[in-house]
């Protein structure tokens, strides 16, 4: 059986579409102090029981702004996961810091004995990747960095709404990170959040999404630290509003979906389920699950065949191979800043650097499962993956 094109996601309501269009009609979509964007800061706080919420453009732009508000020095080193997008590790570089990569554990999460390994005197922070709706041991990473003086920053663009031991994560760092990109459970196209209970940082990272423009108590134009341009528009607010108040359901219907690939996948020969930790109410950004190693591009093929479109192997290779700033003299005009400015020992990524991450990338499939799958439709990719393992398999 073959699928034809599964059903696209739609997560734009008629009340999204009201608001952006109230807002386009009132001729202002500027965002900062907006009424938009006003009200989905304190209604996205009060979602997850922070005391502030500070949107920009985008999740990447987020993790800078998170980062930026610790104002740690050139050459501190902040640790973070090595599978992951681009945007967890490029704000690292564009602050002046050396990244650091701790391993995965079974869970594909930063495992807290690596992340140990990884502290050092340079240390400035922690930015702990939750990955595919699953989580990092976020209580332990907690534990860690408040062990050693350092800031905890939860990246939890692939994990809204996710808890972890009964607590939301984003909750359990001193700043939380959560991406508005088009393929995350709440979408406008591109924004992103930072939630604090601290309110320095707080107006930290205001400052920072507006070029350091105190706008409060600085005059007509006072500019007290360093900034850039992330602020988001009063679109990004009205789309992404309404879709607060169906994250539950959201998440609720993936967590179903999900359920019936967990049972395809254990009648599938070779193939394993991916799993989040036991304390985890895991949200499903997308449905990871494992192959044999080398066999993602096969299994690939064989579930195209198919109809079923996948990303054998997710990102392919760690974020440390994948990205060229990383290598030497190939960032900020040939001169290799900031790893120029790296301890001896660090700053320098090698093949083998995280072998549990690389082991698990070689046999990772990931589908890319939305809540507007029919029930239907998910019972026929379980089905492919049931054929696709009986065909591989011989």
């Amino acid at each position: 059986m073959v699928l034809g094109p599964l059903s696209p996601r739609q997560p734009f309501s008629d009340e999204a579409v009201k608001l952006a269009t109230e807002a386009i009609r009132s001729g202002t979509l500027f965002g900062v102090g907006g009424p938009l964007i006003t009200r989905f800061e304190a209604e996205f706080a009060a979602y997850y029981g922070a005391k502030h919420a500070v949107t920009v453009s985008s999740g990447t732009a987020a993790i800078h702004t998170a980062l930026a508000a610790l104002d740690p020095a050139p050459g501190r080193e902040v640790i973070t996961a090595p599978i992951t997008d681009a945007g967890s590790v490029l704000p690292i570089l564009y602050q002046g810091c050396v990244p650091v990569f701790a391993d995965v554990d079974e869970h594909l999460g930063m495992s807290p004995a690596a992340v140990e390994a990884c502290v050092s005197d340079r240390t400035a922070a922690i930015i702990a990747v939750h990955p595919f709706g699953g989580a990092a041991d976020a209580r332990a990473l907690r534990d860690i960095a408040d062990r050693h003086g350092i800031a905890l920053i939860e990246d939890c663009s692939q994990a809204h709404a996710t808890r972890f031991d009964g607590r939301f994560l984003g909750r359990y760092g001193r700043i939380g990170v959560y991406s508005l990109q088009q393929s995350k459970h709440m979408t406008a196209g591109e924004g992103g959040v930072c939630t604090t209970d601290d309110d320095r940082l707080a107006d930290e990272m205001r400052l920072f999404r507006d070029k350091g423009w105190d706008r409060v108590s600085a005059g007509a134009r006072g500019y007290p630290r360093l900034g850039l341009n992330y602020r988001a528009t009063e679109l990004v607010a009205a789309v992404a509003l309404p879709q607060l108040g169906t994250l539950d359901d959201v998440i609720a219907r993936r967590r179903r979906l999900a359920e019936v690939l967990d049972a395809a996948v254990d009648r599938a020969p070779d193939a394993t389920r991916w799993t989040a930790p036991s304390e985890c109410d895991t949200s499903y950004w997308c449905y990871p699950f494992f192959v044999p190693a080398g066999q993602t591009a096969a299994w690939g093929e064989a579930l195209a065949a198919q109809g079923v479109p996948t990303s054998p192997g997710y990102i392919g290779d760690p974020i440390y191979t994948c990205l060229t700033a990383l290598r030497p003299g190939q960032a900020f005009g040939g001169s290799g800043y900031p790893l120029t400015l790296a301890q001896e020992g660090r700053g320098v990524y090698p093949p083998g650097l995280c072998p549990n991450a690389e082991e698990a990338l070689s046999r990772l499939m990931v589908f890319w499962l939305h809540e507007d799958h029919t029930d239907e439709e998910i019972a026929a990719v379980g089905e492919a993956i049931v054929s696709a393992g009986r065909a591989l398999a011989g």
